[in-house]
């Protein structure tokens, strides 16, 4: 059986993604491919979000702490 893909995105020079009939889809990531059914495509991107929005909070408290522990010293 030929199954047909259907590309989804693309981002020059890491990786890109296709929807195929067998009802997979298919991530390729420079060298690693991923081959997952939509469920867990729609976890896959639930995690990645969970994951950038703990470090988008962690870095402002990164930055918080280190604009505190800069001090102006007068002589």
């Amino acid at each position: 059986m030929i199954h047909r893909k259907r590309l989804l995105a693309v981002l020059k020079d890491f990786g890109y993604v296709y929807h195929c009939s067998c009802g997979q889809f298919h991530i390729h990531l420079k060298g690693v491919t991923i081959y997952v059914d939509e469920g867990e495509f729609l976890c896959l991107l639930e995690m990645l979000q969970e994951a950038r929005d703990k470090n988008a909070t962690l870095e402002g408290k990164d930055r918080q702490l280190t604009k505190r522990q800069l001090k102006v010293v007068k002589k």
